[in-house]
């Protein structure tokens, strides 16, 4: 339709650099490229590399995805810009374990994007990264106090840009078990952030709403 913004698919944010990220045709989860592991990081993964039995991710993201319907006149479709929240708390690398725990306990967040000093997206942390440290930050041990979120971030995140349709957003959660996705800017600034939450809220007040075009 003329004038209308081209979609924009999920993009893989790996330190600076950023990709397209395609879902296999055969539903198959595609691999992502991930990091060598770093100590630990097996028992503190990111909430971006979950179990496969999260059974309120999968089941919302199919509940969107399953939102197709007939080829009736087609509605304006539900874009990441849409259902995002925003601004989007970010940190610093060189923030602390401590006040990165704090600030989840004290906001209720479950997702924190990093940003490099110009702004730019350079990981995410998830209260599940936090959750090993968290009785050794309550009792303010020692070996805690100088650990910053760089040490544990993820540095391979899978992205959104504004314009990022509600049904890629699902399909990508549920291929590769996230609950989160930060919504980058053209310079891959964090704007935003779209979460499974997000998503079955939406598929809960617009259905039956056409989800995309």
């Amino acid at each position: 339709m003329e004038g209308k913004e081209a979609s924009m698919p999920v993009i893989l944010a790996v330190n600076g650099t950023v990709e397209s990220y395609q879902p296999r045709s055969d539903g198959r989860r595609p691999k992502v490229p991930r990091p060598a592991r770093r100590e630990h990081e097996d028992e503190a993964q990111s909430d971006q590399e979950q179990a496969p039995d999260q059974t309120v991710t999968v089941l919302a993201a199919r509940q969107a995805y399953a939102q197709v319907g007939s080829p009736q006149a087609r509605k304006p479709a539900v874009l990441a810009q849409d259902i995002m929240s925003a601004p989007v708390q970010t940190l610093r690398p060189d923030t602390s374990l401590k006040e990165a725990w704090a600030l989840m306990k004290t906001q209720g967040f479950r997702h924190l994007p990093i940003a490099s000093t110009d702004g730019t997206l350079a990981g995410i942390i998830s209260d599940r990264d936090l959750l090993r440290y968290s009785s050794l930050l309550e009792n303010h041990a020692p070996q805690t106090v100088q650990q910053t979120v760089a040490t544990i971030m993820a540095t391979q995140v899978l992205t959104a840009t504004p314009t990022t349709e509600i049904h890629e957003l699902a399909r990508v959660m549920l291929a590769e078990r996230i609950s989160a996705l930060p919504v980058i800017d053209n310079h891959h600034r964090p704007i935003g952030i779209v979460t499974i939450s997000d998503i079955l809220r939406c598929v809960m007040l617009r259905a039956p709403l056409e989800l995309w075009t």
